[in-house]
């Protein structure tokens, strides 16, 4: 598997500028997201600009020696870590972070990751891999929230009712404390002391239910069920606000907040230097919808680029320091004080014209394209859910090359140098079919 994973991983560049024909789609190398070429590309820049400014310093070098170096140098920030394991670790001796000071230059840079849902449905193995130590790796050490509840009664799911293949799906964690003990037991800082009880009866906006489109095969009763469990996932987010900013000191120190579902995973590790440009970047280079005030600010959501639901994803987000109160609170105050949307037909159409009201801006790139629904086996494997791929293709036009394959972006913790290793960060080998995501839905 990791073999497989580093091939698809150093897949050629230059082919990402065109769209792939379907009669080459099954032949050709396979293509990476555009972030990690962009990454790439821009760290080049980084170091040969570097290279200059050294050089200018330091004409005493031997032309031939600062030649040589400043090739090694880009060849490894291009190629990254050779094929096989890297290792991910923290310089400092405080276990809180790389060291890494913040914008402002006085703190550490840190992280707040809230991950919802309910805790007999969580799986962490890819989460860690995916990102928590592409997080850890880039100087932003997370603080994580586990706003999960930790009820022994059946699960409030319904996406199961449209899935036709039988599964096995087997709770990777038998409690809150033991999901928490495990994060810990890594040098994670678990900022939740108990687990969030969901609402057993949430009151309905009966707008929201008329206008939220039923899907095929579901009962009006399932439907409203559905209806309900959309208010427990709003209401979930509020907590993640109250979690990150209960000690005032630590929430002002976040340069990026991220939130993901239970049951979310990722077929690559996040490009995080690419996700903090996009959250500081302002004007007119935009990829997306601007707030409906016409500001510019960094009040910024970044979604997946694709499984949109005439929305915006509601699996994942990465949001600025700024958005975050609008983006966890807004939804649940819009539910119930609000005139909904006309074109609200739907959970993610919902979130995002209530983000816009809220004056956010909504970038849906489309180099994020790579979130999945994930399930754990009997056997402690992160598999994908019954019919991703069939969903990846259709609506991101992202081929998985086995969907029966367990995650490959795992990690392994090293209790005497206390450090995580890794072998890859593609957790799914995969490949593009359009690289700028103008047929993905």
């Amino acid at each position: 598997m990791a073999n497989l994973s580093a091939t698809y991983a150093l897949a050629p560049t230059t082919s990402i500028c065109s769209a792939v024909s379907a009669e080459q789609w099954e032949e050709d190398e396979p293509i990476l997201l555009p972030s990690k070429v962009k990454s790439a590309r821009r760290q080049t820049q980084q170091v040969q600009q570097q290279q200059q400014e050294g050089s200018n310093k330091a004409h005493s070098l031997p032309a031939k020696i600062s030649a040589v170096a400043s090739f090694a140098i880009i060849l490894l920030v291009v190629v990254g870590h050779p094929r096989g394991t890297f290792r991910i670790g923290r310089s400092s001796d405080d276990g809180r972070g790389s060291g890494t000071t913040s914008s402002s230059g006085t703190n550490p840079r840190r992280s707040f990751v809230c991950i919802t849902g309910q805790v007999n449905r969580l799986e962490l193995d890819n989460k860690i891999g995916a990102v928590l130590n592409p997080l850890r790796q880039a100087g932003y050490e997370p603080d994580i929230a586990l706003v999960l509840d930790d009820s022994s009664s059946t699960p409030h799911v319904t996406n199961d009712q449209k899935v036709k293949v039988d599964y096995t799906h087997q709770p990777a964690f038998a409690s809150f404390s033991e999901a928490a003990d495990a994060l810990r037991d890594m040098d994670f800082n678990v900022v939740t002391d108990s687990p969030y009880v969901q609402v057993a009866e949430p009151i309905l906006n009966e707008q929201y239910v008329s206008q939220l489109q039923q899907k095929d095969g579901m009962t009006d009763e399932q439907h409203r069920d559905r209806s309900k469990n959309n208010i427990r996932m709003m209401e979930s987010w509020g907590r993640c606000y109250d979690e990150m900013t209960a000690d005032s000191q630590r929430s002002m120190e976040y340069d990026i907040v991220v939130r993901v579902r239970e049951d979310a995973g990722f077929i690559e590790a996040l490009d995080v230097d690419f996700l903090v440009e996009k959250l500081t970047e302002n004007g007119p280079e935009q990829d997306d919808e601007s707030s409906s005030t016409g500001k510019s600010s960094n009040r910024v959501v970044i979604s997946n680029g694709c499984r949109q639901s005439h929305g915006m994803n509601d699996k994942f987000a990465v949001v600025s320091r700024d958005a975050a109160e609008s983006y966890f609170h807004s939804p649940l105050r819009y539910y119930y004080t609000k005139p909904l949307d006309p074109k609200v037909i739907s959970s993610e159409s919902f979130i995002y014209y209530t983000y816009l009201a809220e004056g956010l801006t909504v970038l849906k790139p489309p180099e994020i394209r790579s979130v999945v629904k994930v399930i754990t086996d009997e056997n402690g494997n992160t598999l994908l859910f019954p019919g991703e791929k069939k969903t990846l293709i259709h609506m991101c036009r992202v081929s998985i090359h086995d969907e029966s394959a367990p995650n490959g972006c795992t990690t392994a913790w090293d209790t005497t140098n206390r450090d995580l290793h890794q072998t890859s960060e593609i957790c799914w080998p995969y490949k593009i079919k359009d690289p700028t995501c103008e047929t993905c839905k």
